[in-house]
């Protein structure tokens, strides 16, 4: 009998692949930007929710990392790392200015939402989904909440963003470079064992998301030093993106959508206006650096760094730049979120905003 249970479960979880797996494929016909990301987030969450088991290794994840952030460091090149140190400073301040509206609107979300503020803090905060749920709840947050709005971040984000921009008529204009075609098996080789051992470098730093950004290093070094000439092939770029896809959704787990309905709502709301309030911040940054305003939209998004670079490449932006934005912010904001949230506490940044709630009758 369990032997069968069993035989039926993993029934359920090849046929949930099989269906993300059509609607990537679906979705890259029909020409959906980042298509084998959403099909398959799409549908895994979907399933997830009804309570069908779902695939969800981390082992499958970082593959997706390491196959999506090689393809994406092979944008990288010299002159792109020149560009990247020059605006550096630029993308501390975004990172700074993330987490300090996170912070300011933390405090009405929390009450609309009926958890306290430090759980709403980590919660809006655009970092790791981990990372932001053991750092908060040793502040004595609630990590159930913290877990899900990170996961509903990045989804909706994801969902939002490409065809957001799309609409704007906001394209970078920076054309595919021309490649001498598929990398070889060699040069394939060359570049994953660079990637891992960047990788490890990462790792034994204890720097965050250490499996995509080791990818994107390693990457960034073959192509920037000329050891390949090429592009990812298709298939495992494809299926770089599908398993990072089904990974985001399986984060849906039916239980916390029924225990946290109130949370789930008022976060989407939440992340809608994060993002426009950085939308604004984006616009003030072009007119200061004179960055294109479609990179700078992308690079002050609190999306994920994975699905944002993707973006980036999808809608012929700097990736290299975008990228370096996110790469930045996920290491500011994964390694001062704690320092950062103390000094708002001890500022009474909170208790000000609250007190300015209080007058408007917000919530």
């Amino acid at each position: 009998m369990l032997q069968r249970l069993d035989f039926g479960r993993l029934l359920r979880i090849a046929l949930v692949l099989l269906l993300a797996g059509a609607a990537g494929h679906g979705a890259s016909l029909a020409g959906v930007p980042l298509s084998w990301v959403l099909g398959p987030l799409v549908v895994t969450a979907a399933c997830s929710i009804a309570g069908w088991p779902v695939f969800a290794s981390k082992r499958g994840r970082q593959i997706g990392q390491l196959l999506v952030g090689s393809s994406i460091g092979l944008n990288v090149t010299a002159a792109a790392l020149g560009l990247i140190a020059l605006w550096l400073p630029a993308m501390v301040l975004t990172a700074a200015v993330a987490m300090l509206v996170a912070a300011v609107l933390s405090v009405p979300f929390a009450r609309a939402s009926r958890i306290n503020e430090t759980t709403a803090f980590f919660s809006l905060t655009p970092g790791g989904l981990s990372e932001m749920a053991n750092v908060g709840q040793a502040e004595g947050a609630d990590p159930e909440p913290i877990a899900l709005s990170q996961a509903i971040r990045v989804a909706l984000l994801v969902c939002l963003m490409p065809p957001l921009i799309l609409a704007f008529g906001i394209d970078g204009g920076i054309p595919t470079p021309p490649a001498a075609g598929d990398l070889d098996p060699v040069e394939l080789a060359l570049l994953f064992a660079t990637g891992l051992a960047a990788i490890a470098i990462v790792k034994f730093l204890k720097a965050n998301n250490a499996w995509m950004i080791g990818a994107l290093l390693g990457g960034g070094i073959v192509a920037g030093l000329e050891l390949v000439e090429g592009r990812m092939p298709y298939p495992l770029f494809a299926g770089g993106q599908f398993l990072i896809g089904i990974v985001i959704g399986s984060r849906f787990k039916r239980e916390n959508l029924v225990r946290l309905p109130r949370v789930c709502v008022m976060v989407m709301l939440f992340i809608v206006l994060l993002t426009l309030i950085l939308l604004g911040y984006a616009a003030l940054l072009t007119l200061a650096t004179g960055i294109d305003l479609s990179s700078t939209v992308l690079s002050s998004s609190p999306g994920g760094l994975a699905e944002m670079s993707l973006t980036a490449q999808v809608l012929h932006l700097n990736v290299a730049l975008v990228t370096a934005f996110h790469v930045v912010r996920s290491f500011f904001v994964n390694a001062f979120t704690l320092p950062a949230f103390r000094l708002f506490r001890r500022a009474g940044l909170f208790r000000l905003v609250g007190r300015l709630c209080d007058r408007l009758r917000i919530v």
